[in-house]
Order: structure tokens, then sequence, then C-alpha cells
């Protein structure tokens, strides 16, 4: 039996119907995971002064800081971290940056097949 540690993966979306649709989609995945959640950019990055996670899962438009700028963030004081842009905006130009910062984009609604692969790139 493996003792590896399960991944942790770190929701950030201001919708809580958001953050439970993906939830209920990893959670559907045939794979261990734990599930930080945080309603915006401060949050999320209050949370990973205390945690660390291996991947991040990250909406564009947040009031606040929106998730290219948290991604920003998080390739500085994280950069291990993979992270994904997840976001009902599919615009070339938003999908480009996200891009060039080395994120995944994902389209909302977000589809399993899409997910397990994104979380098959960071095991």
């Amino acid at each position: 039996m493996s003792h590896t540690r399960a991944m942790t993966l770190l929701l950030v979306d201001d919708s809580k119907v958001a953050r439970l649709s993906l939830m209920r989609q990893l959670n559907a995945l045939p794979l261990e995971f734990e599930i930080l959640q945080a309603a915006s950019a401060d949050e999320a990055q209050a949370l990973m002064q205390e945690r660390q996670a291996d991947a991040a899962l990250i909406d564009f438009n947040m009031p606040g800081r929106d998730g290219i700028a948290l991604a920003v963030e998080f390739g500085q004081s994280h950069p291990t971290m993979k992270l994904a842009l997840v976001t009902a905006n599919i615009q070339d130009a938003l999908m480009q940056r996200a891009q060039e910062l080395g994120m995944a984009f994902l389209g909302k609604p977000t589809r399993p097949d899409d997910l397990a692969r994104f979380i098959e790139g960071v095991a």
C-alpha cells in the first residue's frame, strides 16, 4: 500500500456555486485530494502563507485582483505550484496571457476530462 501524500488543490473563485461544482467534479475523479477554498485573491494569498498547494484552479473575474494578477503573485511566491485559469471569459488575448504565464486554460463550465488532464499534469 502506498503512503504518498494526497495532492492539495486550491480553488479560488468568488462564486460558491462555482467552487462547489468544481469540488463535485474533482471528487468524482479516481484520485485523492485535499481541497482548499478561497473566495478572493486576498483570501487565497493569506491561505497560502499558512499552507502549500500543489495546484490552483483560479477564476479570472473576481472582485479586487483578477485571476491573472493572482497567478503572477503565485508565480513569485509559489513557483512550483501548477496553475490553471478557469473562466467563462473565453478570449484569445486572455488565453494567450495565461499561456505566457505557464497556466493551463479551462473554460467554464469545466469538463471532467479537462480537469483530469490538468491534474494528471500535476501528479
